[in-house]
């Protein structure tokens, strides 16, 4: 059985990466081969690739919900009308101007 390599490579390429970001894959791959790892360029450059692919990666995350299916949605909306009308009191206010309202129209 063949030994087992104490060196993983795609983290000696992540951290030559790291430490020469201006160089090459072919050059980053020749500084691994002058260390004694067999390592070409087009691995290095597939190394690199997955590296940008991770880091631009987003997560999406959904939002917690209340308890209730739309209960959420309502609370939101009145918490918003109240802050709106600049107080619970006007707030009130003005939701018996609309009943007002409503009962003149009918």
């Amino acid at each position: 059985m063949a030994k087992k390599s104490s060196v993983n490579k795609s983290q000696a390429i992540r951290d030559a990466l790291r430490d020469h970001p201006d160089k090459s894959p072919k050059e980053i791959a020749d500084m691994l081969a002058a260390e004694g790892m067999k390592i070409n360029a087009q691995y290095v450059s597939t190394i690199k690739s997955n590296a940008k692919i991770k880091s631009n990666r987003t997560v999406l995350r959904r939002k917690p919900t209340s308890s209730g299916a739309s209960g959420g949605s309502a609370m939101d909306a009145a918490l918003a009308f109240i802050r709106a009308s600049g107080g619970i009191s006007q707030a009130q206010q003005t939701l018996q101007t609309l009943q007002e309202i409503a009962a003149a129209a009918n």
